[in-house]
């Protein structure tokens, strides 16, 4: 009887643990900036914390370049926020995903600054409708890229970036 009671304890445990890890998704650091994300149904939810007050952005590519690359940047100022869908043409040349004929895959976003560190979120669907934007599904290996900027304007330059290869 005892020996069922604590097999039975035990799968339940397993699966609350399972459940539990599964809400709670993965994460990520890069540099001094938490990155985690989670899927929810045919989307996936990112949150970024970068130290600093200005822009936040990530990226995402098949390949280790910035080039190419979809960037989604947020920036919040008071209870405002700014978040914009780019693709990278070329070093230093982010463009709008609107001003080359695309429309932002953008959900939903969020954000807020906090004691000099600014927190954003968004979300996004896991299938890429275009070229300007990369498929994000459950498995997929994919290079993450993380920037933040001192400053909420999204054309003054990262005080850091960096880019990491990750299994969504």
């Amino acid at each position: 009887m005892k020996l069922m009671f604590l097999i039975s304890l035990a799968v339940i445990l397993l699966c609350c643990s399972y459940s539990f890890s599964q809400e709670l998704g993965q994460q990520v650091q890069i540099e001094k900036m938490d990155i985690s994300w989670k899927f929810e149904n045919d989307c996936i939810t990112f949150t970024a914390t970068a130290p600093d007050d200005g822009w936040v952005a990530l990226g995402f590519n098949t390949e280790n370049n910035i080039v190419g690359s979809n960037l989604i940047m947020s920036s919040v100022n008071g209870s405002k926020v700014n978040t914009g869908d780019f693709y990278v043409v070329s070093a230093g040349n982010p463009k709008p995903v609107v001003s080359l004929g695309s429309k932002s895959q953008i959900i939903k976003n969020s954000g807020f600054e906090s004691e000099g560190t600014t927190t954003v979120t968004f979300s996004l669907p896991i299938a890429a409708f275009d070229n300007y934007h990369k498929n994000l599904k459950k498995g997929n290996k994919i290079w993450l890229i993380g920037a933040y900027s001192m400053e909420d304007e999204f054309d003054h330059h990262s005080r850091m970036r960096k880019h990491v290869e990750i299994t969504l």
